[in-house]
C-alpha cells in the first residue's frame, strides 16, 4: 500500500513537471500572461494586432516597436457606475494592453501586461494593474489564440 502511494506521488510530481516545462501558455516568472507560439515574430505581431483591434475588443494601436505593441481604448463613462475604483477615477479611464514579443528557440514568446489609467489627463497618472482581476485570465485567453 505504501509503495503504491509513493509511486502515485512520484507520478503526480513527474506529470506536473512535464506540464510546467512545456511553457506553451500560462503566467511568466514575473506573473504576466504569456504564450509560446510556433508563429514567427512578424506573424505573431500581425495576428495579435488582428485579435486586439477586432470590433469586440475595440483597442487601437497607440505605440509600437519591432518587439512591443501598446493597445489602448478609452472606456465609456458608464464604466464608472459599477466601478469599485470610482473614487480614484477622474474622467474616462484608459484601458491599455502591452504585448512584448521575443524569439525563443525558433518560436515566439508573447508576454502581456494590462492596466487601467484612472485619470489619463492628469499630470500624476493613477495606474491600476488589472492582471490580478478576472481581466488577467481573459487576457491569457486572448494570448492563447496566438497558438
Amino acid at each position: 500500500m505504501l509503495r503504491k502511494l509513493i509511486l502515485a506521488a512520484c507520478a503526480t510530481v513527474f506529470l506536473t513537471a512535464c506540464q510546467t516545462a512545456s511553457g506553451v501558455s500560462g503566467y511568466s516568472p514575473d506573473n504576466k500572461p504569456t504564450v509560446l507560439t510556433s508563429l514567427s515574430l512578424s506573424e505573431a505581431r500581425t495576428k495579435a494586432n488582428a485579435i486586439f483591434t477586432r470590433p469586440s475588443l475595440a483597442f487601437h494601436v497607440t505605440s509600437e516597436t519591432p518587439d512591443w505593441i501598446l493597445f489602448s481604448k478609452t472606456m465609456p463613462a458608464s464604466v464608472n457606475d459599477n466601478n469599485p475604483l470610482k473614487e480614484r477615477t477622474k474622467g474616462d479611464p484608459l484601458n491599455q494592453v502591452a504585448l512584448t514579443f521575443r524569439t525563443e528557440n525558433g518560436k515566439t514568446r508573447v508576454t502581456a501586461d494590462n492596466w487601467l489609467v484612472l485619470n489619463p489627463k492628469e499630470a500624476n497618472k493613477d495606474v491600476f494593474n488589472l492582471l490580478a482581476t478576472p481581466d488577467g485570465a481573459r487576457l491569457q485567453n486572448k494570448l492563447n489564440e496566438l497558438r
